[in-house]
């Protein structure tokens, strides 16, 4: 069956609030119901009902709906870490082209926790493996295009419309800065950028289904940074100017 998107409810914050006393198996057995109904339906709702505008904004966004791939897992990987609570306490949409991997580019999210829900885009650098789009392709554009994200940064964040921080590794820690990177040399030496908006419970309309309408209007505005961080067609440019004209 369809899920029909109905906003985000209370139940939907207040699932995460209770799971952070009771992060344990029997809990969380107990109530499957209720995560499945006001955690995944509503994401998968949320999904079904951005579909349509995503596929006319890249045709190769990934939205086939899988867990690892549009949604996040819930359950955490407890073999290495010293935290053996065995959920997160947040759950994700991700939209990212599908001919790269979720991880290895700019994406646009929506997120999930007791205290609000976010809606915006990020771009994560490669820990291991293969350099992604962050290291091979936004950085040298930071660098050899400056009017272009000068551009996008007044429009999006300088204008206030957006919040935004970024991440980098310092002495061995993941440390978080509020803000845009003040130095050239910061933006060649982050690990992670976020743009996003913050909407808590009790935000207006974010329990009514328009509120999808809200979520694509925001992945159309932050549409241009997936392009610039991350596009390595020829195109990229044209497919910039295209989105911000709409």
């Amino acid at each position: 069956m369809a899920n029909i998107f109905q906003g985000f409810q209370p139940d939907s914050f207040l699932f995460f609030e209770e799971l952070a006393h009771n992060n344990q198996k029997a809990w969380f057995d107990a109530n499957r119901a209720r995560y499945d109904q006001h955690v995944v339906g509503a994401f998968r709702g949320l999904l079904e009902a951005l579909t349509p505008a995503l596929l006319k904004l890249n045709p190769h966004f990934e939205v086939g709906g899988k867990t690892n791939g549009s949604f996040s897992r819930i359950n955490r990987d407890i073999r290495f870490a010293k935290d053996k609570s065995p959920y997160k306490s947040n759950y994700y949409l991700y939209v990212y082209d599908g001919r790269r991997d979720r991880g290895h580019a700019g994406r646009l999210y929506v997120g999930l926790s007791a205290d609000c829900l976010t809606v915006g885009f990020s771009i994560y650098g490669s820990w291991r493996g293969p350099k992604g789009a962050l290291e091979t392709v936004f950085r040298k554009r930071v660098v050899s295009q400056p009017e272009i994200f000068e551009s996008l940064l007044k429009r999006l964040v300088r204008s206030r419309r957006y919040e935004t921080y970024w991440h980098r590794e310092e002495k061995g820690d993941w440390t978080q800065h509020a803000g845009l990177p003040r130095r050239d040399e910061d933006w060649q030496t982050l690990h992670a950028w976020v743009v996003r908006k913050v909407f808590l419970p009790n935000s207006r309309g974010l329990g009514i289904p328009s509120f999808a309408n809200t979520v694509q209007r925001i992945f159309a505005e932050l549409y241009p940074l997936v392009v610039f961080t991350s596009d390595l067609t020829p195109q990229w440019e044209a497919e910039i100017k295209k989105a911000l004209k709409k």
